[in-house]
């Protein structure tokens, strides 16, 4: 775990240098001119990765006939539940997804470097952590240590609802994309919002006015077969937190867009419109309906 925390460590100082350096080329400001709570924003995600393996790190699991018993948290259950249907992967065997398209396809509207930092660096981090939370998970579970696992859901909803959201998000952008629905999510968001526009508008309002860090989400509810706009914050997962199932969803948080935007969010909301993979977005929907038997 030592080992893991140095790494990320590294990435971490790797990815403020290059904020650094695309800062000066953005601006022609020297990086010593910048406030430094500009960039320590920009990083914010690579210091929560670190401050979360050495919180999982700091669990220690009590020998089994010293633990007391309780009972485990049912998110810890659906957490991992949620993984496997997204992803189709049995709790611990955790990979990075290949993008189905280059780190530079999205540009303009999302840099390359943003695309391979947020995707090789930012998402690997959170699959490291996650495979280390299951490891420590598993310690408990033997000990019958109750205490520790349900220590353990702060890192787990973390880690586990990053690497959720992020495989969602990669899915949900294509090159040569964007540009208003069609087919059956296109009927339902009409139904809903009264138009495409309105939507849109709902959408991004919602997303630019996450508090911090979080997620702008469309979701589907599978108990009213409806459609929602929903925001989450840091990586709380959509279907947890809500009860939507998630079928399109934003991630604004700073490093997923300041190396371009800065800190104009809603700049790169109104762009983040022109790279939605509306196939896939409908893909979601008709098989989420399905699954609800509607």
């Amino acid at each position: 775990m030592e080992e893991l925390i140095k790494k990320m460590a590294n990435s971490k100082d790797a990815y403020i240098a290059a904020l650094e350096k695309k800062l000066a080329e953005l601006s022609g400001i020297e990086v010593d001119q910048i406030k430094k709570n500009q960039l320590a924003n920009a990083a914010d995600e690579a210091r929560a990765i670190s401050e979360m393996a050495a919180y999982v790190d700091g669990i220690q699991v009590q020998q089994a006939g010293v633990a007391q018993a309780g009972v485990v948290s049912p998110h810890i259950a659906a957490i991992y539940s949620h993984i496997k249907a997204e992803l189709g992967e049995d709790r611990g065997a955790h990979s990075l997804p290949p993008l189905k398209y280059g780190f530079g396809e999205l540009e303009p509207h999302i840099s390359e470097m943003i695309m391979q930092i947020h995707h090789t660096k930012h998402h690997q981090a959170y699959i490291n952590n996650l495979k280390a939370c299951t490891e420590k998970l598993k310690q408990a579970e033997e000990a019958n240590d109750v205490a520790a696992m349900n220590g353990l859901l702060p890192a787990i909803k973390f880690n586990g609802g990053g690497h959720i959201n992020h495989t969602i998000f990669w899915t949900n952008m294509a090159p040569n994309a964007g540009g208003e629905p069609t087919g059956p999510v296109a009927d339902a968001i009409t139904k809903e919002f009264g138009s495409f526009q309105a939507f849109k508008d709902k959408f991004s309002a919602a997303s630019v006015g996450v508090k911090g860090s979080g997620w702008g989400w469309l979701g589907y509810c599978p108990k009213n077969d409806k459609l929602a706009v929903a925001t989450c914050q840091n990586q709380d997962p959509l279907q947890l937190t809500h009860g939507l199932i998630p079928l399109l969803g934003l991630d604004v948080w700073e490093h997923a867009y300041y190396l371009q935007y800065k800190n104009l969010r809603a700049d790169y909301v109104k762009a983040f419109f022109n790279v939605i993979n509306w196939s896939n977005v409908n893909e979601r929907f008709v098989n989420a309906r399905k699954a609800a038997g509607h």
